[in-house]
């Protein structure tokens, strides 16, 4: 995407967030955050339980005979999602440095590489059940908002149609369907094109564990959806410590649209300022006042700055490790030659 288009949703998602603030009272919601005091770290451990959740999610994509130590694969995992929430790549370069970070701790390329992609569908096919239950969330807190109920069935009838063609195109393989829809559109992507057969053997390589190992990928995709559920709490966490208490209902409402704006805003750094109004928006809309919408912005922009903070550590730490051990091997090597 062009600079241009980038610079103006973020000038956009920061003006609309600008407006929220200029309507609520900050007052309130400093005396909202400072009412926190010592039990402000409480708020990181609904995340925190997600990272764990996920992993073991990410775990259930690879193949039975490929091993990665837990913690091991935590870090990795931390690493590449901290480069998702920062760098505006579309969260592909994330998902290069998980398989880069695997490939120097020995799981060859296409096994990292195919871990990755079906990780990644599993997240997705959670993610539109989330979105889906959110939607009937948003259903029941609807009342008198006709405009509203009309747009939840829409998201419902298309989240459907759309989970049903995920599945689908994941069956005869994503990046072929992808370049199909290139060649009868008549695009030339020579992005594409140049890498066709390595995105056809991994296309191989990823139908094959769907058809194979589906207990593994369904198994995925159910840790996935629990590691999204687990997120509500952190908005449930922080409304009732703020004082300001909302049903589980409210929390699933916001949480699971929350998502789907951050996403709409992925070109833009960390989604600045579009998830920020998004929150105060959904907020509105399932019946939360702006200051705990604001406050919990606030914090959730907080949370994902430190977790951001120690995945880029634990990708220079293992990086560096990394050179060290391979000088030690060079070094090693060059010593019983020289014997």
């Amino acid at each position: 995407m062009k600079v241009f288009w980038r610079t103006l949703i973020l000038l956009t998602g920061l003006g609309l967030f600008a407006w929220y603030l200029s309507r609520a009272d900050l007052q309130s919601v400093g005396d909202a955050i400072a009412r926190l005091g010592w039990l402000a770290p409480v708020t990181l451990l609904p995340y925190l339980t997600v990272y764990v959740v996920d992993c073991l999610a990410w775990r259930f994509c690879f193949l039975p005979g490929i091993k990665v130590p837990f913690l091991k694969l935590l870090r990795i995992r931390w690493a590449g999602e901290s480069v998702n929430n920062v760098l505006p790549s579309a969260y592909v370069g994330g998902e290069a440095v998980k398989v880069y970070l695997l490939r120097q701790h020995g799981i060859p390329a296409p096994a990292g590489t195919s871990s990755a992609v079906v990780s990644k569908t599993a997240q997705s096919v959670a993610q539109l059940i989330l979105i889906l239950l959110a939607a009937l969330a948003f259903l029941q807190l609807a009342g008198d908002q006709p405009g509203l109920r009309a747009g939840m069935v829409l998201v419902l009838g298309c989240g459907g149609a759309v989970l049903a063609g995920l599945f689908w195109m994941q069956r005869r393989g994503l990046f072929g369907s992808l370049l199909a829809v290139t060649r009868a559109l008549r695009l030339r992507l020579g992005f594409l094109e140049r890498r066709r057969e390595k995105l056809l053997e991994v296309d191989q390589s990823i139908t094959g564990f769907y058809r194979n190992h589906r207990f593994r990928f369904f198994g995925s995709s159910i840790f996935y959806l629990g590691g999204w559920l687990l997120d509500t709490l952190e908005i449930y966490l922080v409304a009732h410590l703020l004082g300001m208490p909302i049903t589980w209902t409210q929390a699933l409402a916001v949480e699971g649209f929350t998502g789907v704006a951050k996403a709409l805003g992925m070109w833009v750094p960390g989604s600045l300022g579009i998830q920020e109004s998004s929150i105060v928006m959904l907020g509105r809309l399932a019946g939360l006042p702006d200051t705990l919408s604001v406050a919990y912005a606030l914090l959730r922009r907080a949370r994902e700055i430190i977790f951001a903070g120690i995945g880029w550590f634990f990708l220079y730490a293992g990086h560096t490790n990394l050179r060290t051990t391979k000088a030690e091997a060079a070094s090693a090597t060059a010593e019983s030659h020289n014997d």
